[in-house]
């Protein structure tokens, strides 16, 4: 098991990153409160687990079985022995629309958090919940006590930090994301991220989509790569997150408005 659950190391740092392809859409309304949608495909990674573990592997994963279901993260949270209260709290009102079909070669999880106000979006946005969700997928895919203990394996690797490499600071009116050197520096010094430096240099690519959908236009922005709407009411910004490895400042901003 070791070998696959290295594989899937592998998959969740790029998962509570950006994964191959991830949209995150953002919708802030003018009482500050709103939705935080992450829709993750994550496909394509199922032919890399296949090539790197044996069916029998696969089998005690949980990967082999077809899922196509709606899950409420309250019911999965409330029975997880390492979430914390306030990722509890950040995340009952939640919902993942999981499918996996493993001939298929599908594998997508799209997740929608209500928040009630910016405070509460400035954790989502800062990685403070993805310790949560990564005890979701864990209790999803543990069907034994072998994927269990795999799961809890994965939690070693402490993969909830790798989003968490921005100070993110959310106001009426600004959006900032700076880059935090020593954070960054702490994550990119674990192994299995060695990895995912190998990848990158293979041609690996993680496309990154932010939509953040805002209640007033935008005064300024200080990335070259934020595209708005016609009306800058919508900021847009889509990258390469392998990237991050060479040149993170390049993915810190910010967004008056």
């Amino acid at each position: 098991m070791k070998k696959f659950w290295t594989c899937v190391v592998v998959v969740f740092v790029a998962l509570f990153a950006g994964c191959y392809e991830i949209n995150e859409e953002i919708t802030i309304n003018d009482n500050g409160t709103g939705t935080y949608v992450t829709k993750m495909d994550m496909s394509a990674l199922l032919q890399m687990m296949q090539s790197m573990a044996s069916e029998e592997e696969i089998q005690k994963s949980g990967l082999d079985r077809v899922i196509d279901t709606v899950i409420s993260l309250k019911t999965v949270l409330d029975t997880a022995k390492d979430v914390t209260p306030e990722q509890k709290r950040l995340f009952e009102d939640g919902t993942m629309k999981m499918k996996v079909d493993l001939k298929q070669s599908i594998f997508t999880a799209d997740v929608n958090f209500p928040f009630k106000n910016l405070t509460d979006l400035q954790a989502l946005m800062s990685g403070s919940g993805t310790g949560g969700l990564s005890e979701v997928f864990k209790q999803v895919f543990a069907k034994n006590d072998s994927a269990r203990q795999s799961g809890a394996a994965m939690d070693d690797q402490s993969l909830d930090q790798v989003n968490n490499v921005f100070d993110v600071t959310i106001s009426n009116g600004k959006i900032e994301r700076k880059l935090n050197r020593a954070k960054y520096d702490s994550v990119m010094a674990k192994p299995e991220l060695e990895q995912a430096r190998q990848m990158m240099g293979g041609g690996f690519e993680i496309l990154y989509t932010t939509t953040i959908r805002l209640p007033r236009p935008v005064k300024k922005t200080d990335n070259e790569m934020i595209r708005l709407s016609d009306d800058k009411k919508t900021v847009t910004m889509r990258y390469d997150l392998m990237k991050m490895f060479e040149t993170p400042e390049k993915f810190a901003y910010t967004i008056d408005y």
